[in-house]
């Protein structure tokens, strides 16, 4: 174990030496591997389930919608699995596979900037390019229900893995299963503009729940869901979050609160979709434990995601959640793309099973990307008097609410993009986007660090310039008002 921690730290060197400024970040654990742990380092214990039910197999049809209970599973997707099960030892005249003899690659190479190399030839590069069962790669979900296990220390259930392509996929299948038109759904007052979208063709009732600078607001929402009981409203079924590094509002929400919302779940009998892609890019000193790691009665759809500190373009996903729930789900992907790409899952399975080198490259982007988090906010501290904001906890926004700006849409889609500026506007994580926002958000991924103390300079002026377009708007008041 010890050797293992050195050459951790060794390559984790290696990749910050051209960026000195690291060392004037936050003082993370030495141990890298560390990064790799979402239990709230397992210090919580939890008797949800001696004050309520664990759900079972039967319980859940009553959460899936009228659409989902008409799917039946694919009589030919079965049998691509059997293939994978069974293996060479029968005979087939089957499956409708084509024969890996025509395809045009012997070998493929990848070189990774540790130095190591991604090679697939022969049998496993044939696997790579052929079709797969619909719920994943066999030895990935292997890989996943081990990698989830350490990651969470679930407690006891029957619960599996689906691969998904991309977490967009993930939230598109959870509102496909979970949601009728015109069903109640519960969320955050401002929220990933996926999921709005799509959302937004059932023509749902959105309770939008505030937050504080520690995110969703649990009395809010209890104080809600008693209001609808009690005048005898449809409750919702599903409750979607983004609970560490939440877009746009960069809030965490802290293990009370995690708790709190839980045991509503619970009470209020609605399932969590806990949607986490920013897990790894906490630059906080807290972490809590994730929903995951709390699920005692089966109320919890995690979702997970290489794209925000791995790549984006391999749609690298997976859902983790009750048994039943994967059954469905799969049966959803059998109809929709029969299964995310092969080749990618096979790559995405060699990043994770060495361990060690994926934690050291999670640490490395969560330092690369709090440097640039620090920067931004240094620069914005000269529009204290234009704008207000929380510098985030975790993800990779700031969210800005202006002042003197009723609303963004013409400043971000005229102003700022006369000033060579691109902003997005509020509007973007409403489920109204029809509706006036006075907030932006501002990422820091991309941007140059030299181009940042510009940019910000760039966002004063054109805030500077509506702020004087919309006084400009107001109807003149008579003198003798003045």
């Amino acid at each position: 174990m010890l050797s293992c921690i050195k050459i951790n730290v060794e390559f984790l060197k290696k990749v910050l030496d051209s960026r000195p400024i690291y060392s004037l970040l936050r003082n993370y654990s030495h141990n890298v591997e560390d990064i790799l742990h979402l239990d709230g380092n397992g210090e919580e214990n939890y008797n949800f389930k001696e004050k309520y039910r664990v759900l079972d197999e039967k319980d859940y049809a009553r959460f899936f919608s009228k659409r989902s209970l008409k799917r039946e599973p694919a009589l030919t997707r079965a049998l691509t699995s059997m293939v994978y099960k069974i293996g060479k030892q029968m005979i087939s005249l089957a499956e409708g596979m084509p024969n890996e003899g025509i395809f045009p690659f012997d070998r493929m190479q990848m070189t990774m900037k540790n130095g190591n190399k991604l090679v697939l030839e022969e049998n496993e590069l044939a696997m790579a390019l052929q079709y797969l069962p619909s719920q994943g790669l066999p030895s990935l979900l292997k890989l996943l229900r081990e990698f989830q296990e350490d990651l969470h220390r679930p407690p006891s259930l029957d619960r599996d893995v689906l691969i998904t392509n991309g977490a967009q996929h993930g939230i598109y299948q959870c509102i496909d299963m979970l949601v009728d038109p015109g069903d109640p759904v519960i969320t955050t007052e401002y929220t990933f503009t996926g999921y709005n979208s799509a959302l937004r063709p059932y023509d749902p009732e959105v309770l939008r729940i505030p937050e504080d600078e520690d995110g969703l607001i649990p009395e809010t929402l209890e104080s809600v869901l008693e209001e609808r009981l009690s005048r005898g409203l449809k409750m919702p079924r599903v409750l979607y979050l983004i609970p560490t590094g939440n877009n746009p509002t960069g809030t965490i929400i802290p293990a009370a609160r995690r708790r709190k919302i839980y045991e509503l779940a619970c009470r209020y009998d609605f399932l969590i979709i806990e949607d986490d892609p920013y897990a790894f890019l906490n630059y906080s000193n807290v972490k809590p434990p994730s929903f995951l790691s709390m699920d005692q009665c089966g109320r919890v759809i995690r979702l997970d995601s290489v794209s925000k500190v791995v790549c984006a373009g391999l749609r690298g996903a997976w859902m983790t959640a009750p048994a039943p729930f994967i059954e469905r789900a799969e049966r959803h992907s059998q109809a929709e793309l029969l299964h995310p790409c092969t080749l990618s899952q096979v790559i995405i399975q060699r990043l994770l099973s060495e361990r060690s080198d994926l934690a050291a490259h999670i640490h490395s982007a969560r330092s690369f990307y709090e440097q640039r988090c620090g920067a931004l906010g240094d620069a914005l501290r000269g529009l204290s008097h234009l704008a207000q904001w929380s510098r985030p906890k975790a993800g990779l926004f700031y969210w800005l609410r202006l002042q003197g700006v009723s609303d963004v849409y013409n400043m971000t889609f005229r102003t700022a993009l006369e000033h060579g500026l691109m902003l997005c506007p509020g509007q973007a994580f409403q489920y109204d986007h029809s509706g006036p926002s006075q907030h932006l958000r501002l990422t820091f991924t991309r941007i140059k660090l030299e181009d940042i103390d510009t940019a910000v300079r760039r966002l004063a002026d054109v805030i500077d310039i509506e702020q004087k377009l919309e006084l400009e708007r107001l109807p003149q008041r008579w003198a003798t008002e003045r």
